[in-house]
């Protein structure tokens, strides 16, 4: 078929990504997403795998991974070996499992549709955490793990926002500040803190925090402003600026001597 019968009347957008993703109803009756791309179009399906494809039997390559490593665990104790290991087969399979639910939920978050881009986001998540777990080693591991960060602010992200559907400010504070906590351990587990003043991921989290709570005029509770103030003091010593650490540990005594701000 020429698809210029289907993409005649939708021209790429070059300026505005939101234009170059829509939701169609399919002629199964489900609803797909569309993305156009310069020179044709992909077409998800909205729930599930986006192809629509059972790798393995399964829903998903990571459904597929899961039963495989947790094949060990039904085994009977005298007969359970060493940690399953995932080959490099199915490790891309998962990789590009991820990528194709990736962009998926981007399309998804373009289209308000935060609960399935929140979910698209978590499959991700548990992605990378199958491999981290069962990888061959840690190259291998942090060559997927690396993109961590970004999916925690998609995940962040989409749960923000579908909080405020609900009207729930709090609770899309909260989503944020688990970004942000996340974010911050990886850094820590990849022994990266000195990056994380550079973290664009953090960082767009932190200033999304800020818009919320100026905007319903809500403070920081001790707790948080705590945390937020120990994590700008690490920054500030490490780029040796020590003027501004010794500010930041007077503000961390003043809040800590408040009682309520103790850890």
């Amino acid at each position: 078929m020429d698809l210029s019968i289907i993409t005649g009347d939708w021209p790429y957008d070059e300026d505005e990504e939101a234009n170059n993703v829509r939701k169609v109803v399919g002629v199964d009756g489900s609803m797909k997403v569309q993305l156009r791309v310069r020179g044709g179009l992909i077409q998800w399906e909205a729930e599930g795998r986006p192809d629509g494809r059972k790798p393995h039997g399964f829903p998903s390559v990571l459904d597929h991974g899961t039963d495989l490593v947790a094949g060990e665990g039904r085994l009977p104790r005298g007969r359970r070996g060493t940690r399953t290991q995932l080959d490099a087969d199915l490790i891309n399979e998962l990789a590009q499992e991820l990528f194709d639910y990736y962009r998926r939920g981007r399309a998804l978050f373009l289209l308000g549709d935060y609960r399935r881009a929140l979910a698209d986001a978590l499959h991700n998540l548990r992605v990378l955490r199958l491999i981290r777990r069962h990888g061959p080693d840690e190259p291998v591991t942090f060559n997927y793990d690396r993109y961590r960060p970004t999916l925690l602010l998609e995940r962040a992200r989409a749960g923000m926002l579908l909080h405020l559907q609900a009207a729930d400010v709090r609770a899309a504070l909260d989503a944020l500040n688990r970004g942000i906590k996340d974010i911050e351990s990886f850094h820590v587990e990849y022994e990266l803190e000195g990056e994380l003043s550079d973290s664009a991921e953090r960082q767009a989290l932190v200033d999304l925090r800020r818009s919320l709570r100026e905007k319903h005029n809500i403070p920081l509770n001790d707790l948080e402003l705590l945390h937020s103030l120990k994590v700008e003091q690490e920054i500030a010593i490490r780029r040796e600026n020590y003027e501004m650490a010794a500010r930041l540990r007077d503000k961390i005594n003043v809040v800590q001597q408040r009682g309520t701000g103790k850890e």
